[in-house]
């Protein structure tokens, strides 16, 4: 079954977040159609609806990559020290939900076999229970949120299956800021003519972000193109280069 979308979506920087939220949320509905997994069919979760679509939002959003990149761990142990360092209750919730939140993007929009990451899985699911429980802990009594959580904790195969199925539809607006972002780099390097070691600086850069995209995934390259990454930074006060960590890191 294929569907095309009635919404439309302008997923670039300076473009309206609604029209993306309608254009994700309507993915997502479709989606569960084709699964027959219907929103009220086993219970009522079109609050999870929203909540997945406005994560997907967020994750084309370099100011939201950019704040949770400072939270994510890549293990229990680490989100433990992060926890213990944490100020109060409110810090401690949006870790466990930035790093539930990122497991269940990571899994089901950037694994093609989200089955196979057992430990992953488990650790989601733990993080989303944590960040339920904190909600009910600052708020004093249950939340919406933290109910919406709790289902994404004991559902995560339902949520899963239904991201991995919207995967090709969705990755259509990462796909487009990647355009965008090269022919912002293209235009700019139009104006470096005359600016000999920022514009090989730049030469170098596409070319090695470019094998990224193509399928390379040598980590040699990869810390060739972090180390670009900051020369560029110190070069061009104008670079910017969340999308592309984000793209590095979730690959």
């Amino acid at each position: 079954m294929s569907f095309r979308l009635n919404t439309p979506y302008y997923p670039i920087p300076g473009s309206r977040p609604e029209g993306t939220f309608g254009a994700i949320m309507e993915i997502l509905l479709k989606t569960r159609l084709k699964l027959h997994l219907e929103t009220r069919r086993e219970l009522y979760d079109e609050d999870v609806n929203a909540y997945l679509a406005g994560l997907l939002v967020s994750y084309i959003d370099p100011e939201y990559l950019q704040a949770v990149s400072e939270v994510l761990s890549r293990s229990d142990l680490d989100l433990y020290h992060a926890v213990d360092k944490a100020q109060d209750k409110v810090q401690v919730y949006w870790i466990y939900k930035a790093n539930a939140d990122d497991l269940l993007v990571s899994l089901g929009v950037f694994r093609r076999i989200w089955q196979e990451y057992a430990a992953e899985l488990d650790r989601m699911r733990r993080y989303y229970t944590y960040a339920s429980e904190y909600q009910r802990r600052i708020y004093g009594k249950p939340t919406a949120v933290g109910e919406i959580q709790v289902k994404l904790a004991e559902g995560q195969k339902r949520y899963l299956t239904i991201l991995a199925t919207a995967r090709s539809e969705y990755l259509h607006f990462l796909e487009q800021i990647q355009n965008e972002e090269m022919r912002a780099f293209s235009h700019r390097l139009a104006r470096m003519e005359g600016e000999l070691p920022l514009k090989a600086k730049w030469d170098e850069f596409l070319d090695a972000y470019a094998a990224w995209l193509k399928g390379s995934r040598d980590p040699v390259l990869r810390q060739k193109i972090l180390q670009l990454v900051k020369e560029l930074e110190g070069l061009d006060q104008t670079f910017k280069n969340n999308s592309v960590i984000s793209i590095l890191d979730h690959d």
